[in-house]
């Protein structure tokens, strides 16, 4: 279970609005300054998120608390997302090769193939998001989450 920390900021009945803080994924280590990830994520910034979800703990508004998301389904929508894509252009590309299409058809094959593969791992996305959500664990007493 992949675990983070987040505040619930209002509540209704049977779910809890919840904003977790984007964080980078790194910027601990040495290369930090010149790392691709770090760069983007500087780029990005880190912005808050805000959830609803079930609330199966009661839990009310202004309190702390984890959420968590088991590892199957965050490494499957990471297949989806960015794999997906990946294997349909290099697929196309391939197979263009082996038909003896030219350089530009394989190109133009490979293009379309990675659009329909960023369509579809956004189909799919939608289709399954539910499934995907992350879940209210337990309250948080002794850690205070600052309010943005």
């Amino acid at each position: 279970m992949i675990e983070t920390g987040a505040r619930v900021i209002a509540v209704e009945p049977g779910y809890a609005w919840l904003e977790t803080q984007r964080e980078g994924a790194c910027g601990h280590c040495a290369t930090a300054g010149s790392c691709g990830v770090s760069v983007l994520g500087k780029l990005s910034g880190a912005r808050a998120r805000r959830l609803r979800l079930p609330n199966p703990l009661s839990v009310r508004a202004g309190e702390a608390v984890v959420i968590g998301i088991p590892e199957r389904r965050l490494v499957a929508a990471a297949f989806r997302v960015y794999l997906l894509p990946l294997l349909c252009m290099l697929g196309a590309a391939i197979a263009a090769t082996q038909l003896g299409f030219s350089q530009w058809a394989i190109g133009l094959a490979s293009l379309v193939a990675l659009a329909a593969g960023l369509g579809g791992s956004v189909r799919g996305r939608r289709r399954v998001a539910a499934g995907e959500q992350p879940v209210i664990l337990r309250r948080v007493h002794d850690i205070l989450i600052p309010s943005p």
